[in-house]
């Protein structure tokens, strides 16, 4: 496979929900309402009222359609009215309570095959909603965030996106046949991307691929932005005077260091293309390394779930210039590796900056030795506690990925003293 899934967003309506709204759109108004006591597990209503635990939302929502009588199309007032009206009849809090129902089973399977063996899902509260959902919160695997969870009856239901964390540990087999099995899902948006690690697919590729108008679809040329940032640095500059004397004038020149990034299309329209020096944002040793990455929006078109089984096919098919892909391949459990093992030497890097003459200190001139000094300052900690961006999702090694390796166990061999050697 030559592309991998870095960003995957959906949403779905529950089979309950989803009747409501079918009534809304018909105009239906509420005509009559059965009265019961007693519900169909014989329990009463009023004491299950006091443990929302012991509700079954579905049953309850069912029963009360059920239960209740419609008049389809006697009501000519706007959908939104309708709509307002409807979800206090069967109540708003009882239908945000079905849909948490429905995001909780889905985490829940993340722990039962949709997720790679060995991971913890899990999810946060959120102090507020999200995009229009009343509810949201923060989905974890092993503790570290990796995507995003909502919900709301007025914003129509679920809403579950991953990060690249997050798909980079999902079995996308079995999250596509979710995906057909939830009631009204479909992709909001995904993000599929493509690594050049050696740069054979670099910006100026991109840009001379735009002049040969590679990147025009029906006709219609796309829109670009190109960005770069770096430093100004100091460059000598001699100007003429009188005669033939010339005076050396300071100038600054423009040394893009930080990375290039060329954006093909626009987000409103529902597809863009980035296409960015991803080594230099890392700060990775692959210096060289360009992600090409296009964003799909379910914006005037339908986003297939089959695009999570075949990435590389719709990545290439987005622009002509992308027609390359189809014959490169990359692994994405190395790709993921790669990144994280980018941010363990930064965190060595900068860690080494902060405390390396504090840990010189305390070796020198309190003549303390290495276990000592490792003892005193993780004392502290449990065994447990990492900086949460090192917490790595568990995934298997390929051939591929095995091979890569940490650029800071250069540390442990003696003839290298030079931390900086690493950038």
């Amino acid at each position: 496979m030559a592309a991998i899934i870095d960003y995957l967003s959906f949403s779905w309506t529950p089979e309950e929900l989803s009747q409501i709204f079918d009534l809304v759109k018909m105009g239906a108004s509420i005509k009559a309402i059965r009265g019961f006591e007693f519900n169909e597990y014989g329990d009463s209503v009023t004491r299950d009222a006091l443990d929302t635990a012991a509700i079954d939302y579905k049953a309850a929502i069912r029963a009360k359609l059920r239960d209740t009588e419609f008049a389809i199309g006697a009501d000519s007032r706007k959908f939104h009215e309708i709509k307002r009206d409807m979800l206090d009849h069967f109540g708003l809090n009882t239908l945000d309570c079905l849909c948490r129902g429905e995001v909780d089973r889905f985490i829940n399977r993340l722990n039962h095959g949709l997720g790679l063996f060995g991971n913890d899902w899990s999810f946060s509260l959120r102090s507020g909603g999200f995009s229009g959902y009343s509810h949201s919160a923060n989905i974890l695997v092993n503790g570290q965030q990796a995507g995003l969870c909502a919900w709301g009856a007025k914003n129509h239901g679920c809403y579950v996106s991953f990060s690249g964390t997050g798909t980079a540990v999902l079995d996308l087999n079995e999250v596509h046949n979710a995906l057909h099995q939830l009631p009204g899902a479909k992709i909001t948006r995904v993000d599929i991307a493509f690594d050049s690690l050696d740069g054979k697919y670099n910006i100026q590729t991109a840009r001379k691929m735009a002049e040969h108008g590679q990147f025009v679809t029906r006709g219609r040329p796309s829109s670009y932005c190109y960005i770069e940032s770096g430093h100004m640095s100091q460059v000598a500059s001699y100007q003429k005077t009188s005669g033939n004397s010339e005076t050396l004038k300071k100038r600054f020149g423009f040394v893009a260091d930080k990375g290039k990034s060329l954006y093909v299309g626009t987000r409103d329209a529902g597809k863009m293309l980035r296409v960015y020096e991803k080594g230099k944002q890392l700060k990775s040793e692959h210096k060289d390394w360009v992600r090409w990455e296009l964003e799909l929006r379910a914006k005037d078109r339908v986003l297939p779930f089959d695009v999570l089984l075949e990435p590389d096919k719709y990545l290439a098919g987005a622009y002509p210039a992308l027609s390359f892909v189809s014959k490169e391949n990359q692994c994405r459990i190395a790709t993921h590796k790669r990144k994280w093992f980018t941010s363990v030497d930064n965190a060595v890097r900068n860690g080494a900056t902060q405390c390396g003459k504090l840990v010189n200190f305390m070796r020198q001139c309190l003549d303390m030795d290495d276990s000592q000094i490792v003892r005193l300052l993780t004392n502290h900690l449990e065994s447990h506690e990492i900086p949460d961006r090192l917490n790595q999702p568990v995934y298997e090694d390929t051939d591929e990925s095995s091979g890569i390796r940490l650029r800071c166990m250069k540390f442990i061999e003696p003839d290298n003293h030079d931390i900086y050697s690493l950038a």
